[in-house]
């Protein structure tokens, strides 16, 4: 298993919110499963799912309702896609920091 700690996300909204730079993000990735953790305003907030192939990940959160299509390229230290969320939609690019 690899963990990424402190790791910051780029955020997007789709209504043209502002876009965050937001630190704090979680990344783990084991053998097809990746989880990405973030404290969110009513606490801990995880994304879970498994690697549909090449590298997409299909992500689901149970605690704010959320889902999220993600990909990694082989060693990148980025990973990138859409997510919706209680009703907002928009994408991310979270930088793996070591």
């Amino acid at each position: 298993m690899t963990i990424w700690k402190n790791c910051c996300a780029d955020i997007y909204y789709a209504d043209d919110g502002a876009a965050l730079n937001d630190p704090g993000y979680e990344v783990r990735i084991t053998e097809g499963e990746m989880v990405i953790s973030y404290e969110g305003g009513t606490g801990w907030v995880n994304y879970a799912g498994r690697d549909m192939g090449g590298g997409h990940f299909a992500l689901h959160s149970p605690e704010v309702n959320g889902r999220a299509m993600l990909h990694r390229a082989q060693d990148s230290a980025v990973i990138e896609g859409n997510w919706s969320e209680n009703g907002c939609h928009g994408m991310w690019r979270i930088h793996l920091l070591a």
